[in-house]
């Protein structure tokens, strides 16, 4: 058989909320193929209806069905069909299911073309003020359990910053784990990207270990710690509030320096220059 007669494999990115922003390429692939793979097909036909696309055989392709459907796919595309791989949102294999497909593509010689677009991933970067010059870890969704967390944690570099998808039902349980974990650190909060309800906060992990009943699709980035440096200015907020509050209840500078020092993972020579500057 030819390389000539074998079908195509696009991956193609869709919205991640807000429907205005799938690509123009995205929708002349999503005309022109014969099928379409799609994590959710009641959410694919929001999309198909808000674009007024052609009808296409849809086939439902979730974590559970792919290992079972990989066969009849790979089959179509050695017949030449076109076939379209969509996750319900954003950008496929980011924590959907997809890379055994796409891998086993490769390795029989089927070209596979990506559809650039929207991802949580990016879109919570872009706007996180994240200093990401080292890089970052991106973790997808967290184990369950406590001790699984915990593992996976502390064998990560810890002047990394790392990006995790949370469940809003297990939200509050995760921060106390993450807070537990990893002390306290500067935290970026992306809630419901691109949707009506948007959030984006720049807070710490004890601030959000506080809130209940969180909604939505959820993007959380943590700054990465290093002992020596200096706290980035949200942070240095906080630290200053607390400053505050201790320095009213009579605590002395040296105890005030030990206690945030360790809290917040920033030299006690840094605490101290902050007590002097506001006793001054």
């Amino acid at each position: 058989m030819t390389e000539k007669t074998k079908g195509i494999l696009y991956v193609v990115a869709l919205p991640i909320g807000n429907l205005k922003d799938i690509t123009l390429r995205a929708l002349e692939v999503l005309k022109e193929v014969d099928f379409i793979l799609t994590e959710d097909t009641r959410s694919f036909k929001k999309l198909e209806k808000a674009y007024q696309l052609p009808k296409k055989e849809l086939i439902s392709f979730y974590k559970e069905v792919e290992t079972e459907k990989e066969e009849k796919i790979i089959k179509l595309l050695k017949e030449g069909k076109k076939i379209a791989l969509c996750s319900e949102a954003g950008t496929p294999l980011l924590s959907d299911p997809g890379a055994r497909l796409v891998k086993r593509a490769h390795l029989e010689g089927i070209k596979v073309e990506p559809i650039p677009g929207a991802s949580a991933i990016t879109t919570a970067l872009s706007a996180g003020g994240i200093d990401l010059s080292k890089g970052f870890i991106f973790l997808g969704f967290l184990p369950r359990k406590e001790k699984e967390i915990k593992e996976r944690l502390e064998k990560l570099p810890k002047d990394m910053p790392l990006l995790i998808f949370i469940p809003p039902h297990r939200f509050s349980k995760t921060l106390q784990i993450l807070l537990k974990v990893l002390g306290e650190r500067a935290a970026f909060l992306a809630r419901e990207l691109t949707k009506f309800h948007e959030e984006l906060l720049f807070t710490s992990l004890s601030e959000l270990a506080k809130r209940e009943n969180v909604k939505g699709e959820i993007t959380l980035i943590i700054e990465g710690k290093e002992e020596k440096k200096s706290p980035s200015f949200n942070l240095e907020k906080n630290i200053k509030n607390e400053i505050k509050a201790l320095l009213m209840k009579g605590l002395k500078s040296k105890e005030i320096s030990k206690e945030l020092s360790k809290k917040y993972g920033v030299s006690s020579k840094e605490i101290y220059r902050f007590i002097k500057n506001l006793k001054d």
